[in-house]
């Protein structure tokens, strides 16, 4: 990585007055020092609206080409005398409008917020890089219940302080009904989120019948104590395909569906200071998109349409180190697996199949001035699909963030 850490370093000089943050740059619960992030704020007689968000610039050096999602690392065969690549992205950067409003039931919250992951159509590298606005969060909040789009409660709560995303990620956004009931310690939430199946047909490859006809359910406590933050979620799913396609002219004989459950643990411990260690471990049988990605399926279906679900888990560790107010350190490792169903694959096909994944990052992250963010990251990952080949990629991650 000596290479990729000399394309970098012009960037670091000219860029050291604020760089990419890690996924807390805004966290500010008692006992962090890391600071609010400014808004600007239009009032009416009831009504608050808000504006913000953030300018967000990463500079990459992979090794090789490729990317750092599980289910996409290159596998060594398939990047034999690839070289790595330097590229810039700042389509990570956001834009958000809240408001709030009191009413007889309380707080009536709503949120819209974007980011310019979308359409690829008109963009390219040689001239305007130009991407689509895509959408993130949509939706209200009052007297307890959400409505809208946001991110699943099955999501792991306590999140790593990192550049990039953690292996056994467990983010999924999607559309859902929450109630939540919040105490000064305690939190309760149960929600109805949208289901989605992802099956793996008898050619190794990834289908979603879209014949789903139950939500998933989620139940999840929190609890924050003065030594930390612990949550715990169930998720209930109902896996199901109606005579889905096997490909454009043929469909299966007969539908099936399966009960799943998953499970999903994350931890905050207090040390010294400021430092804390990070803990997450997920498990489930029919976990399927949830974990790391999308890299695994929730099960298999054969070619009469008879659905087996697979088991898959993951989890992660890290510690936080805080150097001083402006400059502090994260070292994590993570890891995804899942049980293939292999019964019906032919042996041409393991390719295709991700078994598992493991990764570590450590990273510099200084905060210069106020809803800034400057952060160096290094970080590794090794893919294995179910022919036993594997994949290796390096990644030196540079990034500039600010908050407004």
């Amino acid at each position: 990585m000596s290479r990729s850490l000399f394309l970098l370093s012009p960037c670091i000089f000219l860029m050291a007055s604020g760089l990419g943050m890690a996924s807390e740059v805004g966290e500010t619960k008692e006992g962090n020092p890391l600071q609010n992030k400014g808004v600007i704020e239009l009032k009416t007689d009831k009504t608050v609206l808000s504006l913000g968000g953030r300018i967000d610039l990463q500079s990459m050096y992979t090794s090789p080409e490729g990317s750092f999602f599980a289910g996409k690392i290159p596998l060594e065969k398939d990047s034999i005398g690839e070289n790595g690549q330097l590229f810039m992205s700042a389509r990570d950067s956001r834009l958000w409008v809240k408001t709030r409003t009191p009413t007889k039931y309380g707080v009536a919250r709503a949120i819209i917020e974007t980011d310019f992951w979308g359409d690829t159509t008109n963009a390219n590298e040689k001239n305007t890089n130009s991407y689509g606005v895509r959408l993130r969060h949509v939706y209200v909040n009052i007297a307890g219940f959400t409505v809208g789009q946001t991110n699943s409660a099955f999501n792991s709560t306590v999140m790593l302080d990192t550049i990039t995303h953690t292996i056994n990620e467990t983010l999924v956004r999607q559309p859902l009904i929450r109630y939540s009931i919040d105490n000064y310690n305690y939190a309760y939430d149960i929600s109805f989120e949208q289901p989605e199946t992802t099956l793996i047909n008898s050619s190794a490859t990834m289908i979603t019948p879209k014949d789903d006809v139950v939500p998933d359910v989620i139940l999840r406590m929190r609890y924050y104590p003065s030594w930390g933050e612990f949550s715990f979620a169930a998720m209930g799913r109902y896996i199901t395909q109606d005579r889905a396609d096997i490909n454009s002219s043929t469909r299966y004989l007969q539908s099936d569906g399966k009960f799943g459950h998953a499970y999903n643990l994350s931890l905050r411990i207090n040390t010294f200071t400021y430092d804390d260690i990070r803990f997450d471990a997920q498990y489930g049988s029919g976990l399927g998109r949830y974990l790391a990605y999308s890299a695994f399926a929730a099960g298999s279906v054969d070619d009469n349409g008879n659905i087996k679900l697979q088991e898959s888990y993951g989890g992660h560790l890290a510690y936080r180190h805080w150097w001083n107010l402006e400059l502090r350190s994260t070292f994590a490792i993570s890891y995804a697996a899942t049980q293939n169903n292999l019964e019906q694959i032919q042996a041409a096909q393991l390719d295709k199949l991700n078994k598992d994944v493991k990764a570590l990052q450590v990273n510099l992250l200084y905060s210069p001035v106020k809803n800034a963010l400057v952060g160096l990251e290094y970080s590794k990952a090794i893919r294995r699909v179910e022919s036993l080949d594997e994949g290796v990629i390096e990644l030196a991650t540079l990034m500039f963030r600010y908050e407004f």
